[in-house]
């Protein structure tokens, strides 16, 4: 385990490493890249409507009122951030993968939505300071944590933040990530290799004299496809798929994963999600 100069354990190095590796396994240069495209965004945002649990159980989790000012980083197309620009003042989303904020613009529009602004920035690239128009009463990062410098990353969090931090995360193997090791050797020959975890985060904040609330949450992540066809081109996208035999092997471990159920397909799996969050001027 890398150590700081004192002999410590250090967490954010290692967080780093974690990071770097899970990166290089999927075979990307960063997060980002995932969700460049406008379909994977779109994809996306469907999928997150096939889980409302996930966005039900974090809108309630927050301390909202008709006042707030809340920054919604990594936002994605919107799941979050347009829900609660019907509940607040003002909500500023930090978005960089233009996928992502093509389509959340769209839904703004669509939904005639008004008091939200997109920043197409990573977070790691804004300087809360000039970039940001004020500080935010409560600041939130859900699932959206894949930057490489986590410690650097909540210091402009809490710099951004004039009272609550929210950041929510995962604790143990996904649900997804077991697929990928159960593919990545036989799909790319090389070992997939999960990212960081809530243990780390938790462990940086401590260093950082940050000790959260912490409240954690299994939760069932499900995905449902009108048909086999559609399940496989969607993952043969998902992992990269390039020739015959991996397909194949795709299609062969999805029919023994995915139940039929009325006629669709269902991919259903467990996942343990942690809500970690504290008070800036309060810790």
């Amino acid at each position: 385990m890398p150590v700081t100069e004192s002999g410590l354990p250090d967490w954010n190095a290692v967080w780093k490493r974690l990071y770097s590796d899970n990166i290089q396994s999927r075979g990307y240069e960063e997060c980002t890249n995932l969700w460049e495209s406008r379909e994977k965004a779109s994809g996306f945002l469907a999928q997150s409507r096939e889980n409302p649990q996930r966005i039900d159980h974090i809108l309630k989790a927050l301390p909202l009122t008709p006042l707030s000012r809340v920054l919604d980083i990594g936002a994605g197309p919107g799941t979050l951030a347009l829900p609660i620009a019907r509940k607040v003042t003002h909500v500023t989303a930090v978005e960089p993968a233009a996928g992502m904020v093509e389509v959340m613009t769209e839904q703004a529009a669509r939904e005639k939505i008004a008091n939200l602004t997109i920043l197409q920035k990573r977070w790691e690239d804004i300087d809360p300071t000039r970039d940001l128009p004020h500080r935010y009463d409560i600041v939130i990062a859900s699932y959206s944590l894949g930057m490489p410098d986590i410690k650097a990353s909540i210091k402009s969090m809490c710099r951004a933040s004039s009272k609550w931090v929210y950041l929510f995360w995962f604790a143990g193997m996904t649900s997804w990530e077991k697929t990928m090791i159960d593919l990545w050797p036989q799909l790319h020959r090389r070992e997939f290799k999960c990212g960081p975890k809530v243990d780390v985060l938790y462990n940086v904040l401590y260093d950082m004299g940050i000790y959260p609330n912490v409240e954690t949450v299994p939760m069932e992540h499900k995905r449902i496809f009108p048909d086999f066809e559609s399940a496989i081109n969607e993952y043969v996208n998902q992992y990269r798929v390039s020739t015959e035999s991996q397909e194949k092997i795709v299609r062969d471990y999805f029919s023994r994963v995915l139940t039929e159920e009325n006629g669709s397909y269902t991919y259903t799996g467990t996942t343990i999600r942690v809500k970690l969050w504290w008070e800036v001027n309060g810790r």
